[in-house]
């Protein structure tokens, strides 16, 4: 199965330098714009299926840029669960961001938790349908996650490894998903 990511456009909190986590935002204006621009990179690609997130500036992102197509909300697809800190500024974070490989967040998840979802969420979807071009729009960790289960890294390059460190950003990320 062919699958194309797409992280959700700018939110407000984005903005404001908090990490969402489980906190339901909208998009930003800039948002919005960015998820129209990706509408017209992807107009004509077909997809046998859109999954998407559940949470609100994912699905915002989905509507815009598969407007009119049928998109599979899927709470397995969301991000990281911060626990007590969903919803709080950047500067409230431990420094390491490797502890949360293996160290839960209070109430909430770490890696290894997100990787089993995400996981799931393949498996499941391979063996029930025969899907053979696939979207997801989801959130930084589940990203991660992908990069985990389909290219064989390892959660420390893979969060070193991030787009966001050095603004690399594409239009859309492509993996290949075997059982």
């Amino acid at each position: 199965m062919k699958l194309t990511y797409f992280v959700h456009s700018t939110s407000k909190d984005n903005e404001a330098g908090i990490r969402s986590g489980w906190s339901d935002v909208s998009l930003s204006e800039k948002g919005r714009a960015q998820a129209l621009s990706l509408r017209h990179q992807y107009a004509d690609m077909f997809f046998d299926a859109i999954f998407c997130s559940d949470l609100k500036r994912a699905v915002e992102t989905a509507k815009i840029v598969f407007s009119g197509r049928k998109v599979v909300l899927d709470s397995r697809l969301r991000e990281m669960n911060y626990g007590v800190l969903n919803g709080c500024p950047n500067r409230q974070f431990p420094r390491d961001e490797l502890k949360c490989i293996y160290t839960r967040y209070k109430s909430g998840e770490n890696c290894l938790d997100v990787e089993d979802r995400v996981r799931r969420f393949l498996e499941e979807r391979i063996l029930v349908s025969y899907n053979e071009s696939i979207a997801i729009v989801s959130h930084q960790y589940p990203h991660f996650a992908l990069e985990v289960i389909c290219n064989n890294v390892t959660w420390k390059e893979a969060i070193l490894n991030d787009w966001r460190n050095g603004e690399n950003w594409q239009p859309g990320w492509h993996y290949s998903v075997h059982v």
